[in-house]
């Protein structure tokens, strides 16, 4: 999954777009005269935004190898991002994700290495002319 040790920079950003929905939201109850309609319709899209956030905290978190993190420190992480939520990305970014090196690369699935290998002795036991 080499997507996903590129995308942790997605953890802050999920934070601030979210605040920047809800924000417009609560700036247009008060200081405007918007309907209620349309305060919903502009907080929403921050909803997906905690969601992928989320997503991507809690995969990271599970991903990362022991010399990273501890077993009891995957545990308080996912604990904390878990019952704070948004407010738990920009601390987990900070300390985890830019002081560790990225995740390691996922090996190729068992059966392509197979597959290599078998047409490899294949080509070795044809006699060359």
């Amino acid at each position: 999954m080499r997507g996903l040790s590129g995308l942790t920079w997605l953890l802050p950003v999920s934070t601030i777009g979210f605040f920047a929905f809800v924000g417009t939201a609560i700036y247009g109850a008060v200081a405007t005269d918007w309907q209620a309609w349309l305060l919903a319709a502009i907080a929403l899209p921050g909803i997906p935004f905690v969601w992928l956030g989320l997503m991507l905290a809690l995969l990271d978190v599970t991903r990362r190898p022991a010399d990273h993190l501890t077993e009891e420190a995957k545990m308080i992480w996912t604990a904390v991002i878990c019952i704070l939520n948004v407010f738990a990305f920009i601390p987990y970014w900070l300390v985890v994700v830019r002081n560790r090196p990225p995740l390691p690369e996922d090996p190729p699935p068992p059966s392509a290495t197979a597959d290599e290998s078998e047409s490899e002795t294949a080509e070795s036991r044809q006699p060359s002319s």
